[in-house]
């Protein structure tokens, strides 16, 4: 169920080694940096899925691609680890209910749109039903003490052509990826978007870091390709209809009574080994 669950990750993602940068702890931004909206509205439109070899014209390392959990399992702090091993994705899993999926997962890295406005940049996903509404903000710090989302809290800045965003303020209940492995609140992203190949390709580098629940940062990048300003996604709603929310409750149901019954096998083992 994994390989087809709501949270997938698109299997175009690039994984590196962290950088010299992300080794050390990425210092928080006080403030934000109000960039001009007319450099905005550059980012203005909508993009597709991630590419993994958009065009000759990027970077040589684009046809890279490795499977994240490998990167990620590795990083796991014991507790992490521990919580991973106890894990019932398919139950725990918000995407499986059409409930957001965290910053990392699929709602985060499909199409999407980008709009601008005066200090704000306003991320929607293509399944908004599913809470794929980001704000980003661009003319302030972080919040002293902001609620915990699954969005979390961003604000950005711009490093000459690229606008770089970070974001804390998370709560627990999302995934890193779709093999069990969990963050804590003090998840840290800083996210770097610079338009390539001539504006043709967003590329977003992500740096993820979580001092509690991993031993170190670790990074990767996506491209979407912009698509023309006559673009219309359409609409993928989440449970749209009774029969498809009794689908998902049907799924859900089952891998409940899997892994009771599993659970209970275990224990009678147990018992008749004692």
């Amino acid at each position: 169920m994994r390989k087809t669950t709501l949270g997938i990750i698109c299997a175009a993602v690039l994984i590196l080694a962290a950088p010299a940068a992300a080794q050390s702890r990425y210092p928080r931004p006080s403030k934000g940096i109000e960039a001009p909206l007319s450099w905005l509205q550059q980012f203005n439109g909508a993009y597709v899925r991630p590419q993994d070899k958009p065009d000759g014209t990027v970077r040589p390392t684009a046809n890279l691609i490795g499977p994240m959990d490998s990167i990620i399992i590795p990083l796991l702090q014991p507790w992490a680890a521990l919580r991973r091993e106890a894990t019932n994705f398919e139950l725990e899993e918000d995407g499986e209910v059409c409930r957001p999926t965290g910053l990392l997962l699929a709602h985060a890295n499909r199409a999407f749109y980008l709009a601008a406005a005066a200090g704000r940049l306003t991320f929607i996903g293509d399944r908004p039903n599913t809470a794929a509404i980001r704000r980003i903000y661009l003319d302030r710090g972080h919040l002293k003490n902001p609620p915990l989302t699954s969005w979390g809290d961003s604000i950005a800045y711009r490093e000459g052509e690229t606008l770089v965003i970070d974001t804390i303020g998370f709560d627990d209940k999302s995934f890193l990826s779709l093999d069990a492995t969990r963050h804590s609140t003090e998840l840290h992203i800083v996210e770097r978007w610079t338009l390539v190949a001539n504006g043709k390709y967003l590329e977003k580098v992500w740096i993820v870091d979580d001092p509690r629940a991993l031993k170190a940062p670790f990074t990767f990048t996506r491209y979407h390709a912009k698509m023309p300003p006559d673009f219309r996604h359409p609409e993928e709603p989440c449970a749209s209809t009774p029969d498809v929310w009794r689908a998902w409750t049907t799924i859900h149901n089952d891998a409940a009574d899997y892994y009771a019954e599993k659970r209970a096998e275990e224990a009678k083992a147990l018992s008749r080994r004692k």
